[in-house]
C-alpha cells in the first residue's frame, strides 16, 4: 500500500454528517510540492480514527433481485455494527461525502450502473486504540468485512484509499496557536533593537497532513514578517 503525505481536507457530508466536525487526511498519496509552503511551527498528533471505504456490489441479472440482495446486505451490515463492540462504526457514501445510516434510504443508497451491476458504498470508521498500528486497524476492518455474511451474489471490495482523522480539531488549534505565540516571543528576543513581528493568515482553518502511519501534522498556513531596528 502506498504511504502517507497529503494535504488534508475537511469531511463534508451530504446529509446529517456525523463526521462534519472532524478532520481527515488522505494517507495514500504524496504531494511533494506543498513542502515549501509549510510554516515553521506545527504540532504532531496521533490520529483518533481511520476511515476505510467498502463497496458491496452484485451482478445478478434482474434489477429487482439485485436491489433485494443489496437491501438485505445493508440490513446485515447495519445489524452487525449495532452489535459490534470493536470500535467500528459505519456511514453511507464515501469518505468526504457520507451520511449517518439512520438518515439514508435504500433508494438513495443503491447505485445502478449501465453494465447490469448495482452497488452500495459504505464508510467504515475504526477507532485508533492506544497500542494500535495501522496494520492492526486494517486487519480489524478486514475481519469485520470478512465476517459479515454475504447475500446472493453480493461481493465486498475495500477501497485502496484510507483517511486518518482527528475528532477534536479545535483542541489542537488552541495548542497550535500557543506554540506560534511562543515562536513570536523567541523571534522578538533573538534580535537587537525594536523588533516588529506580524502574522498574516492566522484566521485560516488548520491544515492536516499525515507524516506517519498513524501520525498527523497540524499547522495553520500563516506567514510571518519580522522587522528589526528602527526602520529609519
Amino acid at each position: 500500500m502506498k504511504r502517507i503525505l497529503f494535504l488534508a481536507a475537511a469531511v463534508a457530508a451530504f446529509s446529517a454528517p456525523a463526521f462534519a466536525q472532524q478532520i481527515v487526511a488522505q494517507s495514500n498519496y504524496v504531494n511533494r510540492n506543498a513542502q515549501a509552503q509549510l510554516p515553521q511551527v506545527s504540532i504532531t498528533v496521533r490520529a483518533d480514527f481511520v476511515l476505510f471505504s467498502v463497496r458491496y456490489s452484485t451482478a445478478t441479472r434482474a434489477v429487482d433481485a439485485r436491489e433485494q440482495e443489496l437491501t438485505k446486505m445493508f440490513q446485515t451490515v447495519t445489524q452487525r455494527v449495532q452489535r459490534n463492540a470493536d470500535g467500528i462504526t459505519i456511514e453511507v457514501g464515501q469518505p468526504g461525502n457520507s451520511a449517518a445510516l439512520e438518515t439514508a434510504t435504500m433508494k438513495e443508497v443503491i447505485v445502478r450502473t449501465q453494465n447490469d451491476q448495482s452497488y452500495i458504498d459504505l464508510v467504515i470508521k475504526a477507532d485508533v486504540r492506544p497500542n494500535d498500528t495501522f496494520q492492526t486497524i486494517r486487519s480489524r476492518v478486514e475481519k469485520f468485512v470478512a465476517d459479515t455474511p454475504l447475500n446472493g451474489r453480493v461481493e465486498p471490495v475495500i477501497g485502496d484509499s484510507q483517511f486518518l482523522g482527528i475528532a477534536d480539531p479545535k483542541k489542537h488549534r488552541d495548542t497550535l496557536v500557543k506554540a506560534i505565540a511562543e515562536d513570536v516571543k523567541m523571534m522578538q528576543a533573538s534580535f537587537s533593537g525594536p523588533v516588529q513581528v506580524s502574522l498574516t493568515g492566522m484566521q485560516q482553518r488548520t491544515v492536516t497532513r499525515p507524516i506517519g502511519p498513524l501520525d498527523l501534522e497540524i499547522y495553520i498556513p500563516y506567514s510571518m514578517d519580522v522587522k528589526s531596528g528602527s526602520g529609519e
